[in-house]
């Protein structure tokens, strides 16, 4: 699990929150390599009464894994939408940081089985 730190600016954190932050951004550890399962994190989750009445929440991520820092940053009008949107943002992030960072025989591998895999699926139509 990635540790989080969590905190409000201009929001108040309930548990409820914090735990659907842990499990939905904590949880993108699964998508890291096997090296940087030791990721730490920020989220700051805040309330933005100044700008529009649509991008009321804000939610913002800094991730860091090794060799590199991940971020995202989303505004909407329900605070668990951002964190949702935040959290597809980070997993794009993750798979392109995992596809840099395998090693290349691990990467052929990968490609093949994709390969292979849809052209089985063709044969069998």
């Amino acid at each position: 699990m990635i540790t989080l730190k969590i905190s409000g600016n201009n929001f108040e954190l309930s548990k409820k929150v914090v735990d659907y932050v842990n499990d939905k951004i904590g949880e993108l550890d699964k998508y890291l390599p096997r090296g940087a399962r030791q990721a730490t994190g920020r989220v700051i989750l805040s309330m933005d009464p100044s700008g529009r009445e649509d991008n009321q929440f804000v939610c913002e991520t800094h991730i860091e894994v090794p060799g590199s820092l991940l971020q995202s940053k989303e505004a909407t009008i329900n605070i668990y939408a951002a964190i949702d949107i935040v959290e597809a943002k980070l997993r794009a992030q993750i798979v392109k940081y995992k596809d840099k960072h395998s090693p290349k025989a691990n990467r052929r591998k990968v490609w093949l089985n994709k390969l292979l895999g849809d052209a089985s699926s063709t044969e069998e139509a």
